[in-house]
């Protein structure tokens, strides 16, 4: 029996099967059936033997090099079922050394060599080892397909007759009730009746959906696993699922902490809610992880006790438990010395190193943390990182190399010896770039010589080290975030203030409010703000969406529409004040710590002025806060006691300074940055006016995500409208009834005569889905409760059918509108070119909920999307959005003047309770404006 190998990793990914004893015994076995080629056979076997000896001292380069020979006289012999293992071993040599794409390499020759000898129980075992190996590189689909079978689509994938979507939370799988597709790993170990198989295949397959997200699908997966590994008594894996039980629970605390937070910031109530969840989660991760550990022990695994105690470490942490979090840091440190030299020991010296930060200072990212460690702390993270770089420069390892050294110039950089810091972040860096062995965190080094050099006052080299990071990180993100989901969450401290701190770094050589135009050095240095802070805006959707969303840019920027528009486009930013490269957006900031807030203005002649005003980024939070409060006010309140202050600072601080440049112009289109993607904009006042009266406007979340192109468009328009007018519930949550609901269909469906109603009962998924399959729409009109909020899993309309159960009602992810629109897509058919949602919420003082309302129209897959950033409770809305459509059927008119339009008929009319902005201000118009 095949005792399992652990290879350490952050994130806590696990290898299922491995080790060479009973490779070996088959090895021996099969030399003395082959007594043709005694002389040839005994030479081969010493190299293998020679190879396996290296391998168990520790020296995986050193067995490379036999086994290669061994292998090529195999080749040569076709000697197949010995050039299989050598294969094998290749795959775990290379694993060990931290050579994927080779290890891959060797696991698909392996394969095929299996496999044209018929032996059934190996091929699948292999299967899941070769997946385990797509799931490190985060291809974690493709880990799926080997493991199960092929996806159905690029969201989700098939398993025993049912759709489970990846990425998503709560899916409807059942790990005994799947038929995976013929030749995957887990089909073949259940035709083979091989239990070891299946538990590697369905552990494999379990973290690969954690990886992408799904926990409880995850759950079921390695559930199912550790039973038929109890029930059939293969126990030796039972310690790999223990541990990955905990990782799973893990995923799931951390979600909901970071959900804490979200709400605390916001003031919601709900975040205690959250915060006991995630506590709960955590405890349970800490008894799988403590479970993990003591089989471990009593399986003399040193490797798997390690990975155990790795996890427990900060697990204790997250539960206030730090004697336990010491106490299990001492044990680790202990059984380090009774690991060989491995890669999976150097990154487990590295990690304790990390982890004598507290979980504080960890969580908001070390390399934001200008403050020293203390010389104890310092000592001993240098004498295990020392340690790490040793074993990665006698394994020669590169990537090994790369980390402690960017480690160990971190800690000089934080202690001030920037030289020292510098020329060991350059020795790590060109290590990293050594045969592509560190392609995932040269980012990182490059940000770190950024902000060294930034330091030393060496401004030139700087930005060149800063723009390497920002160009590294739109090669390589997407794989990142795949890889590491978690990273997901991390974003804003791990990637967004390599951006920041790049635009803040060329804003410098940038003159304040004057006018600049191509040709000039400073529109140049202006315009590479731009193009970074649009960067840093694509990279937080696809941050929030991951691996659920592709998130293709376009080939014409919004800003170059050009003088025939009458278009400017207002791009916002809050940075750092100069010099300063700790502090961050979402921060708690001292009371006198001040930001930069830049807005950018690209005029329709080409020019662009920035203006960069101090803020205090607390006050600017408060702000936006008590514009929303006095809007949301608005259904309880008469106009006479509307705040206009709010609002007034907002328009000083955004569109004040460019009062003159905006003479001429007609649209404005606003690319905001963080809560004032939350804003309504059309409600800025500036004394006697609002702002929608004076333009008309859009927003985009990226200068390079909306088309700018104008389509033209029928005079006559078809609509599929939908709506919820009755008190729907949604997993025990009641919405309110939308009583309006009714009369704003039948008033728009009169607007639009070639339109399909789907009201209450008949609002159903499937409903949608055929309407969608027997006719082309250009407008999908939704006037139902919908969320935008802190995960994509949030984000969601109530249909008003009854989910199968019958208890609640169905929901619509825009993730599950994209897949049903993309199904019904093809060349002859006319695309949706707007979606409207009249009754959405979006929660205030929460940047990640501003994403999912961003994205909205990218996400589902159209050109434009008008949604409401809060629910307006009577029938103004179906006045407003009925005169919008009837303004929309003018061929000369943009959308965004005829949401104008719409907006100040309200404004002037007659009706005192229909002129305060809560009833017009929450239309929000996002994509194309024309």
């Amino acid at each position: 029996m095949r005792r399992p190998r652990f290879r350490f990793r952050a994130r806590h990914t696990f290898t299922w099967l491995c080790g060479l004893t009973l490779l070996l015994t088959v090895c021996l076995g099969l030399f003395s059936n082959q007594p043709q080629f005694v002389a040839k056979a005994n030479d081969s076997q010493q190299l293998v033997q020679t190879g396996v000896n290296q391998y168990e001292a520790g020296n995986f380069s050193g067995a490379i090099e036999p086994w290669l020979s061994a292998y090529t006289v195999y080749e040569t012999t076709q000697d197949l079922p010995a050039l299989a293992i050598v294969s094998e071993n290749l795959a775990r040599a290379y694993q060990q050394m931290g050579q994927t794409s080779t290890e891959l390499d060797y696991w698909e020759r392996a394969i095929a060599t299996t496999q044209t000898l018929g032996n059934g129980p190996k091929l699948g075992r292999l299967l899941s080892e070769q997946a385990q190996a797509y799931s490190r590189l985060g291809q974690h689909r493709r880990a799926i397909a080997l493991l199960c079978g092929t996806e159905a689509d690029e969201n989700s994938t098939t398993v025993g007759g049912i759709e489970v979507r990846t990425g998503a939370q709560g899916t409807d799988f059942d790990p005994d009730d799947r038929t995976c597709q013929i030749g995957s790993a887990l089909q073949i170990a259940e035709a083979e009746e091989d239990a070891v198989g299946q538990i590697a295949a369905l552990g494999s397959l379990g973290e690969a959906y954690r990886l992408s997200g799904d926990t409880e699908t995850a759950l079921r997966l390695i559930e199912r696993g550790l039973e038929i590994s109890r029930l059939s008594g293969e126990v030796d894996l039972e310690s790999a699922l223990l541990s990955s039980l905990g990782s799973t629970s893990v995923s799931s605390a951390q979600v909901n902490y970071r959900r804490a937070s979200a709400a605390e910031a916001r003031g919601d109530g709900a975040a205690a809610t959250f915060r006991t969840t995630a506590d709960d989660y955590n405890s349970k991760a800490i008894e799988h992880f403590q479970a993990s550990y003591q089989l471990a022990r009593s399986q003399q695994s040193a490797t798997a006790q390690m990975q155990a105690l790795l996890s427990l470490i900060p697990a204790h942490e997250r539960a206030n438990n730090q004697s336990a979090a010491e106490q299990q840091w001492q044990i680790a440190a202990e059984t380090l010395g009774q690991l060989p030299d491995s890669q999976a020991k150097a990154f487990a010296a590295i990690k304790l190193a990390d982890f004598l930060e507290p979980l504080s200072v960890r969580e908001l990212q070390t390399v934001l943390n200008t403050t020293p460690p203390s010389q104890t702390v310092e000592s001993t993270a240098v004498d295990l990182l020392k340690q790490a770089l040793r074993i990665g420069e006698i394994l020669d390892n590169p990537r090994i190399v790369s980390f402690a050294l960017g480690k160990l110039g971190n800690i000089d950089e934080r202690a001030g010896r920037y030289e020292l810091a510098l020329e060991k972040t350059q020795q790590a860096r060109l290590a990293a770039d050594q045969g592509l062995a560190g392609q995932d965190s040269l980012y990182l080094l490059d940000w770190q010589m950024g902000r060294i050099l930034r330091e030393q006052g060496n401004l030139t080299d700087a930005a060149q080290s800063y723009q390497q990071a920002v160009n590294l990180l739109s090669q390589i993100r997407s794989d990142i975030l795949n890889a590491n989901r978690d990273l997901q969450f991390d974003f804003r401290d791990t990637v967004e203030p390599i951006y920041r701190q790049y635009a803040q770094l060329n804003l410098q050589a940038v003159p304040s409010a004057v006018t600049l135009r191509k040709g000039e050095q400073a529109f140049a240095e202006l315009d590479t703000t731009l193009e970074t802070l649009d960067s840093l805006k694509v990279a937080e959707l696809q941050s929030y969406f991951a691996n659920d969303c592709v998130i293709a840019p376009v080939a014409t920027r919004v800003d170059a529409v050009g003088d025939s528009q009458a278009t400017a486009v207002l791009s916002t930013a809050i940075l750092d004040a100069e010099g300063s490269l700790s502090t961050q957006q979402n921060s708690p900031q001292p009371d006198d710590e001040f930001q930069q807030l830049a807005v950018i203005v690209s005029l329709p002649d080409g020019s662009k002025k920035v203006v960069q005003t101090p803020v205090n980024s607390q006050a600017v939070e408060q702000t936006i806060k008590a514009f929303r409060d006095t809007l949301e006010l608005g259904g309880s309140q008469y106009i006479s006691e509307y705040q206009y202050a709010p609002s007034q600072q907002l328009y000083d601080w955004l569109i004040k300074p460019f009062e003159a440049d905006l003479a001429d112009v007609k649209t404005l289109v606003f690319v905001n940055d963080g809560l004032l993607r939350s804003v309504p904009m059309a409600a800025l006042y500036d004394g006697q006016q609002y702002l929608i009266e004076k333009f008309a406007i859009a927003t985009t979340p990226s200068l390079t995500l909306t088309d700018p192109k104008k389509i033209s468009r029928p005079t006559t328009l078809s609509a599929l409208l939908m709506g919820v007018s009755e008190r729907p519930e949604v997993e025990g949550r009641p919405f309110n009834g939308l009583p309006a609901v009714a009369d704003e269909l039948v008033s728009v469906a009169a607007k639009l005569p070639d339109s399909k109603v789907l009201l209450n009962e008949a609002f159903s998924v499937s409903a949608l889905k055929a309407a969608l399959a027997e006719k082309d729409y250009r407008i999908l009109h939704m006037a139902t409760h919908g969320t935008f909020g802190f995960d994509p899993t949030d984000n969601y309309l109530v249909a008003g059918a009854k989910s199968e159960a019958g208890d609640f009602n169905e929901t619509l992810t825009i993730s599950d509108l994209d897949a049903l629109i993309r199904e019904v897509s093809g060349p002859t058919r006319e695309p949706i070119e707007l979606l409207t949602l009249t009754a959405c919420e979006t929660a205030i003082g929460d940047n990640r909920s501003t994403l999912g309302l961003a994205g909205v129209a990218i996400r589902a897959g159209v050109r434009s999307a008008i949604a409401t950033l809060w629910s307006v409770s009577d029938s103004s809305s179906a006045d407003l959005i009925s005169q919008f459509y009837d303004n929309l059927q003018s061929p000369d008119m943009t959308k965004a003047e005829a949401l104008r339009q719409a907006q100040i008929s309200m404004i002037r009319s007659d009706d005192f309770v229909e002129q305060h902005p809560y009833r017009w201000a929450p239309f929000t118009l996002i994509g194309n404006w024309l």
